[in-house]
Parts: C-alpha cells; sequence; structure tokens
C-alpha cells in the first residue's frame, strides 16, 4: 500500500481501532500509576469541561515546546516504558503526552482539537482507555445531530482531532491517555509510523467510523475560541467553584 493510498484512507477515518502490543494487566499498571499522582498537578480545561494532565510536554500547559516529562511522573515506569516502546519509535516528532479525566455524569463539550486553517488536513491523534471504557465512549456527530459511538471494546483507537466529537460519561471515572501535537503524523514520512499504519488498516478500517458516513457537519463550530476559553489549576477550579 503506498502512502498515497494509505493517506487517503486516512483522510476519511474519524476514528479507528488499533492494536497494541499491551495486556489489561499492562493498562491496569499504567492506570495505577496515574493515580498516584497527586490531584493538584491536574487542570480544569473550560474549551474541553474535563480534566487534564501533562505528563510529557512542559509546565506551561500551551507550551508545547521544549517538551520532557515532568518531575512527578518520576514513578511512572510502565507508562514511560510504553511511550518510549509503541509511540516514540513511531513520530520523528515526539508528540505531547496528556490523560483526559471525566467523571460519572460529566459531559465533554463538543469541540474539535484544531485550528481553522487545519480543519481539512490529516491531524491523527492516538488514544489509549486507562480505565473506564464501559457506556463512556467517545463520540462523533453526524449531520441529524446523532451521537456515534466509538466501540467500547476498542481499548486504543486513532482519531481525527479536527472533527467535532464529545463524550458524555453513563460509567465510572475514565482516564484516556492521548498523544498529540505538535505531533501531527510526520507527514507520513516516519516508515514506522507508515509500516504500523497500513498494519492496522488492513486489520481495521472496515469497522471504522469514516467521515463520509457523518454526512455533512459543520466541524468548525468546535474551534476554541481563545479569548473565552481557560485554563485552571484543580486548587483554582475547585476554590473558584466553591464560590
Amino acid at each position: 500500500m503506498k502512502n498515497e493510498e494509505i493517506y487517503n484512507k486516512m483522510q476519511n477515518v474519524a476514528a479507528m481501532n488499533i492494536d497494541f502490543p499491551i495486556t489489561d494487566n499492562d493498562i491496569k499498571l499504567i492506570s495505577d500509576e496515574i493515580d498516584a499522582i497527586s490531584n493538584e498537578h491536574w487542570y480544569w480545561c473550560t474549551f474541553r469541561k474535563s480534566y487534564l494532565i501533562c505528563l510529557y510536554g512542559n509546565s506551561e500547559v500551551n507550551n508545547k515546546q521544549d517538551m520532557h516529562w515532568l518531575p512527578f511522573t518520576k514513578n511512572c515506569i510502565n507508562l514511560k516504558n510504553f511511550c518510549e516502546t509503541h509511540i516514540f519509535t513511531k513520530t520523528t516528532i515526539k508528540p505531547r503526552v496528556i490523560v483526559i479525566r471525566t467523571f460519572p455524569n460529566m459531559k465533554m463539550k463538543h469541540h474539535t482539537d484544531t485550528s481553522l486553517d487545519k480543519i481539512n488536513l490529516f491531524e491523527p491523534k492516538i488514544r489509549l482507555v486507562l480505565k473506564g471504557r464501559k457506556n463512556n465512549t467517545l463520540y462523533y456527530i453526524n449531520q441529524n445531530g446523532k451521537h456515534i459511538h466509538i466501540s467500547d471494546k476498542w481499548r486504543s483507537y486513532i482519531m481525527n482531532g479536527s472533527l467535532l466529537h464529545g463524550m458524555d460519561n453513563q460509567g465510572e471515572e475514565k482516564y484516556t491517555l492521548c498523544w498529540g501535537e505538535p505531533w501531527r503524523g510526520d507527514k507520513l514520512e516516519n516508515i514506522n509510523f507508515v509500516n504500523f499504519l497500513e498494519q492496522q488498516i488492513e486489520k481495521n478500517y472496515n469497522t471504522a467510523i469514516t467521515v463520509s458516513s457523518l454526512g455533512q457537519v459543520d466541524h468548525s463550530i468546535g474551534i476554541k475560541n481563545e479569548k473565552n476559553e481557560r485554563i485552571y489549576s484543580w486548587n483554582e477550579w475547585h476554590a473558584h467553584t466553591k464560590n
């Protein structure tokens, strides 16, 4: 399969199951490492209406330069091993590593993860659900306003962040491990990522949620308005909501 064919296939993928060589026990070990991090390192994102923590990145949340493992990840041995073995080997530019956290009955705001000038570009995001997968899956919105959920059988998936999506937590607390910007797929120039995509397309494309199946959707309505959105530290947000 040539790169152009892979690109065209992925341009039509909203979300597709991907297979990593990771066991349920491996996932639990990573989840336990995240559990052990103090809540003070989490922050509230008004854009998504969810909690996030940056693990590999910069202490300034929106700074995607000079990235490194944050000091509070010193005991996240399993997380780091997974990233170094299965993610960073496939990316020329190391992606930022964050976890999105939602509690029961929380609803993530409908949003897109890109800017207007990139809304039609190939913007892959890799996700691994660490816990809380049942009754709590990410969904896309089709032209009729219907929520098209990914399967709760998918432990990991690749998604297009430039499409309008959300989440309605009707289950347990959820951790979604995320890899994305500043990595944007390396223009399909990394042979390890290309080979991985080719394998996943052959195995999983037939069960993917496709862009074409969503119909005519104005995805631009989910773009962030920088003037209206804020990031609050955990302590700042909880002090704010008490008032």
